[in-house]
């Protein structure tokens, strides 16, 4: 009887000292970058509660707050896996088109985490879609990589919440390295350290403003020289970098071009730069024009017999495209690109590009690299799909 009062009198000091002590987290450890590598705080890949899985849907035809809500009756909406691609939910018609679709989850979250940062990893698409944790519209603190927030104050702990994500053009965006959906802890975690210089080449044109992105680290590197002048007649920087920095994180070697005029010698002067550099392969330097450098591009491959590859995105007519042998082509184009004109003028080109030529046939009307917005998945997965198939990348 004794020990039974001895017993019950420890358990109770036990409980009372955890009723009354505040709850204190754990102390992380700092983490240390390996070569090549940078921390970034994150949503912990650990502790976090997976957000993968079924979500209620609906395609909307006008998006309403009242949709964020906990209350709001989605009984007789659809399910789908996601994290996928509108085509792998059955809305593979909608991809590229600007609809709407609202994703809703309810999730519950344990008690213990109040006293702690908490995060949510939760964007399917970081260009023109929204989130919202409890009915309130929260911004990343990052996009589009590895996109997080700090949702500790808008979260019911020991609860339920409700978590909405809209889209358009596409159900998910995918990323090198972002990680899976989720919500938890905020951490730090290693990825590829992504550096980007702005430089200036030297060419027989005249000098050639260029941005070079490229992972820290690494050596014997697929080298790509970007080069896009749309119907616009500007060379383009920005619309670049993501594509650039999803490569880098592969091994890729990125270099931008902004030619004040679109020459061959000025391409020319890109190949030569990426060769140069210690880190790149110079047999695997290939080149990816766009929409009104297509020309120039081109050419600049055909005067150069070591290029490894020539990628071409809403294609203008190109003379001199049956001059480039047999090297690998690929070749990507809406579909309603100019109601058609575009997919034959890519066509006529595959063509006279021999039998080494793959042509890809993406989903609406956009040309150029507004197609990233439209179509990334379908652009990213042609891309690496292409270069890997042609030994180009590893």
């Amino acid at each position: 009887m004794i020990h039974k009062t001895i017993l019950y009198l420890f358990m109770t000091l036990i409980l009372a000292a955890c009723a009354t002590s505040p709850f204190v987290a754990p102390t992380p450890t700092p983490l240390s970058p390996g070569p090549g590598e940078e921390v970034i705080p994150d949503v912990d890949l650990v502790e976090a509660i997976s957000l993968a899985g079924k979500w209620r849907f609906q395609k909307v035809d006008r998006f309403d707050i009242s949709m964020t809500a906990s209350e709001f009756d989605d009984s007789q909406w659809a399910e789908a896996n996601v994290p996928a691609p509108w085509a792998e939910q059955g809305l593979g018609d909608l991809v590229a088109t600007g609809a709407v679709v609202v994703y809703r989850l309810q999730v519950g979250v344990p008690v213990d985490w109040k006293e702690r940062q908490i995060g949510i990893s939760a964007w399917f698409n970081p260009y023109y879609g929204g989130v919202y944790v409890n009915g309130l519209l929260i911004e990343p603190l990052r996009k589009p990589f590895a996109p997080y927030a700090d949702v500790s104050s808008v979260l019911k702990f020991g609860t339920i919440n409700t978590i909405v994500v809209t889209t358009q053009y596409d159900g998910y965006l995918q990323f090198t390295d972002a990680g899976p959906l989720r919500i938890g802890p905020l951490a730090e975690r290693a990825v590829v350290k992504i550096d980007h210089e702005d430089i200036t080449i030297s060419s027989k044109g005249g000098e050639v403003e260029a941005t070079l992105v490229q992972p820290e680290k690494g050596e014997g590197l697929v080298g790509m020289v970007l080069d896009s002048t749309g119907t616009h007649g500007l060379a383009e920087r920005e619309v670049w970098f993501d594509l650039a920095d999803d490569l880098a994180r592969q091994g890729i070697v990125s270099l931008i071009l902004v030619p004040k005029q679109q020459t061959p010698e000025r391409v020319q002067a890109g190949i030569e730069y990426l060769r140069a550099l210690d880190k790149v392969n110079p047999q695997k330097v290939a080149v990816f024009g766009v929409d009104l450098a297509t020309e120039a591009v081109v050419a600049a491959a055909v005067a150069d017999a070591e290029v490894a590859g020539v990628v071409l995105l809403s294609p203008a007519p190109a003379k001199d495209a049956a001059k480039l042998g047999s090297r690998p082509v690929l070749l990507m184009v809406s579909q309603d690109d100019r109601r058609g004109i575009a997919l034959q003028q890519a066509q006529n080109i595959a063509e006279q590009a021999s039998g080494k030529a793959t042509l890809v046939t993406l989903p609406g009307d956009g040309r150029g690299t507004f197609v990233f917005t439209g179509a990334w998945n379908q652009v990213r997965s042609a891309l690496l799909t292409w270069l890997k198939e042609t030994a180009i990348l590893p």
